[in-house]
């Protein structure tokens, strides 16, 4: 009997791949399997509360309203994400600037409070409209309330990590690009400050791509509920 060829390995999110582009080292490092991953974030007492969001009875559902209240909150999502977006813009741009380490890590810091205050009341009025469409628009919204509780502060001490990760790679990303631009102007150390030279433009678009890709993360949640909210409708990007 032949066997089953194996299943191709899936792809990780984008912004595995570019922490991947900044720390190579990081990319030989083994992840646990998927289903091995969610089964250490996932207890007993969360287990049953996803059985019960499955299977079980659905709370009372809100009141109807008009759809027009879904299209405004489908735009409010696509101006928060624009607005983020144009932040991290921002911010790379000010890397033209001396900047220390410490600094871009304070910003990027922030950026993430922003991000989560916007993208969590978001995530709860979508499901609010969500709710409203039926009973299986009632279930699909129960389901991502529990999956919030199950996996959002994990996910959420993962990515506080990354600012000072990113703070600490930045020093060695520099000093490895003027190690190989023998014609770059930058000097080799740069131990307290990252200057403009020391922050080349394949650098900075390392650190955008990053930051945006972080923002797709963030905003996961609000494209699939979106979706099932407005079926018909293409989910935005960050520009």
């Amino acid at each position: 009997m032949a066997k089953p060829s194996p299943r191709p390995p899936v792809a990780g999110p984008p912004l595995i791949h570019a922490l991947q582009r900044l720390d190579p080292p990081s990319a030989a490092s083994e992840s646990p399997a998927l289903p091995a991953a969610l089964g250490s974030w996932v207890d007993w007492n969360r287990a049953v509360a996803l059985a019960r969001a499955l299977d079980g009875s659905l709370p009372d559902r809100p009141e109807q309203t008009a759809d027009t209240d879904a299209d405004r909150l489908a735009e409010e999502c696509a101006r928060a994400r624009n607005a983020h977006a144009e932040t991290i813009h921002a911010l790379v741009a000010a890397l033209l600037q001396p900047m220390a380490p410490a600094e871009f890590e304070r910003r990027h810091a922030a950026l993430q409070r922003a991000q989560l205050t916007s993208t969590g009341r978001l995530r709860g009025r979508l499901r609010d409209a969500l709710a409203r469409t039926g009973e299986q628009g009632a279930r699909l919204a129960e389901i991502d309330a529990v999956m919030e509780q199950v996996l959002a502060p994990r996910e959420y001490r993962l990515l506080d990590r990354l600012p000072a990760h990113l703070a600490d790679c930045l020093p060695a990303a520099a000093t490895a690009h003027a190690a190989t631009n023998p014609d770059a102007t930058s000097p080799a150390v740069m131990p307290d400050s990252l200057s403009e030279p020391s922050w080349p433009p394949a650098l900075r678009d390392t650190v955008r791509d990053l930051l945006l890709a972080e923002l797709d993360l963030r905003f996961h949640p609000i494209d699939g509920l979106s979706a099932a909210v407005h079926p018909h409708r293409a989910p935005p990007h960050a520009a």
